[in-house]
């Protein structure tokens, strides 16, 4: 309601504008108010959730306008959202796609405001905005897929948000790829959006979020570098998704190693009965018990071996053989999978994407603004992280990007030149 309600009052011509709401698969009744309560709205109902990425793709392909805006039913806008975002988008040829800054709902902290990536695809909003200008327009790697607008013939030639994604970072891929060939990205600082707090992504375990993350994150490393520079990134991608499986799980490492192997320890507690019985056959063992300490003692020991044995073969089985571990620890290696499966599909859209490739990565690198963020922000993590980033010399590829930027490279600036 409370974003359908703020689109009316914006100060964009009306007859200019047409409301599309992709409906994708609600179960609710949403679809049902939506048609009473705002009839000049176009609803165009899907018969299950298909997505971010496909839900939008279906959405732009049913829409007319020259320019597309994506908004998140979870947002609100200020009245002059639109007409900023279509102000930005027509000052230069070649800037196709503008991204609102995103705050909260109540407007009291930053949400969005142009994001940043690292080298291994995890995509992230930085505390502060990168611009000291505050309502200056500036470039981006991407905008927030949630409030945005965009040339839509552009979108439908660059290829639109990629359905293999379903979800998350699918908008870090369309600006990187955008940039790519040849266009540019900016952030209109005035076009404001509010946020109501990640509520779409809660209603989604933990675990199915993060298989999204991952997976996601390699997708967009696999097409949208150079080869040259893929060579050197995918590997400690992988690894470091492994890595990530290892932290999530909170299991020692020791325990999987033969070098660091415990030493043996009984599995029962001394017992307060009898001495230890020689080893012997089990028949001469049990009539030395009856002659000994009589009938009550054999009974108690056969009653011992019976469940040691039980214990032995379940418990204690179970105990060395199964490590109880969080499900989003296995949200990595899931990623692993899907991406293994699905690479001949990746690697076909990657070669028709580097095929129209128009920018070299070194004019894109210095646009990730935090290419070394590591995540998750654990110590071991980000040492290892630092080691391999050192060993396939992929800090001395962005220290590079970076350099040349400031020697006199493209500026990100609201009238640089690329």
């Amino acid at each position: 309601y409370d974003c359908l309600s703020s689109l009316s009052t914006l100060d964009y011509p009306g007859d200019k504008l047409e409301i599309l709401l992709v409906d994708n698969g609600s179960s609710d009744g949403s679809g049902e108010y939506v048609a009473r309560h705002f009839p000049d709205v176009r609803l165009l109902r899907l018969p299950q959730n298909m997505g971010f990425a496909r839900g939008n793709n279906i959405g732009v392909q049913a829409a007319q306008g020259e320019y597309v805006a994506f908004l998140n039913t979870d947002m609100r806008v200020d009245p002059g959202w639109l007409t900023e975002l279509v102000r930005v988008v027509q000052s230069e040829s070649d800037v196709v796609c503008v991204g609102s800054k995103i705050l909260s709902w109540d407007g009291n902290a930053l949400d969005f405001a142009g994001g940043a990536l690292n080298f291994y695809g995890m995509g992230f909003q930085p505390e502060e905005s990168p611009s000291g200008e505050a309502d200056t327009p500036y470039e981006v790697l991407f905008a927030c897929g949630g409030a945005m607008l965009i040339n839509r013939q552009v979108f439908l030639e660059s290829g639109g948000f990629d359905e293999n994604y379903f979800a998350y970072f699918e908008d870090v891929d369309l600006g990187w790829r955008l940039w790519l060939l040849g266009y540019r990205v900016l952030l209109a600082p005035r076009s404001i959006a509010f946020h109501h707090g990640h509520a779409t992504g809660k209603r989604f375990a933990s675990e199915k979020r993060a298989l999204l993350y991952e997976r996601n994150a390699l997708y967009t490393v696999i097409k949208n570098y150079e080869s040259r520079n893929l060579s050197r990134i995918l590997p400690v991608a992988l690894l470091l998704t492994a890595k990530r499986a290892v932290v999530f799980s909170h299991c020692d490492k020791r325990t999987f190693r033969m070098e660091s192997e415990p030493p043996p320890h009984s599995i029962w507690p001394a017992s307060r009965g009898p001495a230890p019985l020689a080893m012997g056959h089990l028949r001469r063992e049990f009539r030395q018990l009856l002659d000994e300490f009589g009938p009550w003692a054999v009974f108690k020991e056969a009653v011992r071996r019976g469940l040691r044995w039980i214990y032995t073969r379940t418990v204690l089985q179970v105990r060395r053989d199964v490590a109880l571990v969080p499900r989003v620890a296995l949200s990595p290696l899931m990623a692993l999978d899907d991406v293994a499966e699905a690479l001949p599909q990746i690697w076909a859209r990657r070669e028709e994407i580097q095929r129209r490739r128009v920018r070299s990565d070194a004019e894109i690198l210095p646009l990730f603004r935090a290419p070394f963020h590591p995540h998750p922000p654990d110590p071991a993590y980000l040492e290892l992280q630092q080691r391999l980033a050192h060993l396939f010399q992929i800090d001395a590829l962005f220290e590079e990007a970076t350099r040349n930027e400031n020697a006199g490279g493209r500026r990100l600036t609201w009238n640089g030149q690329s």
